[in-house]
């Protein structure tokens, strides 16, 4: 134990900027509650890096006098690490060691600490069956992501997949029961927030068929203030990368414009015009939004995902131009998730073309018509009716 007395002005700093935590790389402990009682008492001890004197642990004959009382030189410690440091493991652990938990976790407190009130944000997770697979959506990982710009409102994300579902995506049963689930669950759950929280804002973590979270997107549409994420494979992480190979999202237009309008997007694998054209006919006008080289782990970057957007809406407005506001628009999506939820956000429907939406599944022998999004079935929490109602599920 230490015998120097440390200022009460630099105990309350030191338990301010720690949070009333300890201070050991993993261990975070609170030190003013019992985690059995729940009993409120002051728990925490104040361990030096440098000893106070210089035969203490880590002692300096001309540093310990000088850091005795030191805010540099002070961490709150448990008493479980406390000990651990000073007599059970001295060895193991040298003051530069130290220093660095102690900056980790105060830098970490301070960030934490310092984002607004206004920087809330509803977590929202949507996982729907994917093939054989489930939708491993996690919520650390995704709290992760928010930080630094926003923080979550509530302690679980809000949650619209069907659980335990044993249909397979290769039948039409399964995507009138999703999005029968997907309506109601977003009614219940996301539209009874907008207008009525003091949280407006929205974060959307999606793994599921694109279709589904297409459908999604128009659903949230950009009345909800919401904010995006992707899942990425390398790091594999949802938090968005600061720097990233440059990328051009191309809209390439037909030559001529003949035909039933096809919004081909080739992102994430490569789609040719040969299956577009075995799907529908040869009559296909095909309209292309792709990447030199598609690949499934390109979007690394907010700034992508905005170019996308910006895409998106140009093709919607090029489209209904040249086709008329009697035709629809037949969407083939090879794209990320992220992707696939923005394109429903950013389709407006008292403005756009109606959407015929496929999903590529090899068991049914390529693009498959799922379901079809107008405006008179958007699912809003207003009047509007689900698509098993109006018909929209193919």
């Amino acid at each position: 134990m230490s015998v120097t007395s440390i200022s009460q002005a630099n105990k309350l700093i030191l338990w301010g900027k720690a949070a009333g935590r300890c201070e050991y790389d993993g261990c975070n402990k609170s030190l003013y509650i019992d985690g059995l009682t729940k009993y409120e008492f002051n728990q925490a001890y104040i361990a030096h890096i440098l000893a106070d004197e210089p035969g203490g642990p880590r002692g300096d004959a001309v540093l310990s006098p000088k850091l005795k009382n030191d805010l540099s030189n002070l961490m709150l410690m448990c008493d479980e690490h406390h000990r651990l440091i000073d007599k059970v493991d001295v060895a193991g652990h040298p003051a530069p060691r130290l220093q660095k938990m102690k900056h980790d976790h105060e830098a970490r407190i301070e960030l934490l600490t310092s984002i607004r009130i206004d920087k809330r944000s509803h977590v929202i997770f949507y996982g729907a069956k994917i093939g054989e697979h489930g939708t491993p959506l996690t919520t650390s990982e995704a709290y992760a992501a928010l930080l630094p710009n926003r923080y979550p409102a509530q302690t679980r994300p809000i949650e619209l997949g069907l659980k335990n579902t044993s249909w397979q995506d290769r039948t039409p049963e399964y995507w009138l029961i999703e999005n029968q689930n997907l309506e109601a669950l977003f009614r219940q759950k996301v539209a009874t927030l907008k207008g009525n929280d003091e949280v407006q804002h929205f974060s959307i973590f999606g793994l599921a068929p694109q279709p589904l979270l297409i459908r999604l997107g128009t659903l949230l549409s950009d009345i909800y203030p919401a904010d995006v994420y992707q899942r990425h494979r390398e790091p594999s992480t949802w938090n968005w990368q600061q720097e990233a190979e440059t990328k051009e999202i191309l809209l390439l237009e037909p030559k001529q414009r003949i035909g039933i309008p096809v919004l081909k997007v080739s992102l994430s694998a490569t789609v040719t015009d040969q299956r577009i054209h075995d799907t529908l006919s040869d009559k296909s006008c095909i309209w292309t939004i792709t990447i030199d080289n598609p690949n499934n782990d390109f979007l690394k970057t907010r700034e992508l995902l905005t170019q996308f957007r910006m895409i998106c809406r140009r093709a919607f407005d090029r489209i209904k131009a040249a086709h008329g506001e009697k035709s629809q628009i037949h969407v083939c999506p090879a794209m990320p998730v992220s992707a696939a939820v923005e394109l429903g956000r950013v389709w407006m429907p008292k403005a756009d073309l109606p959407l015929i939406i496929y999903d590529q599944n090899q068991a049914t022998g390529g693009f498959t018509k799922v379901m079809e999004i107008s405006n008179s079935n958007r699912g809003d929490s207003g009047d509007a009716g689900s698509q098993s109602e109006q018909g929209g599920i193919c």
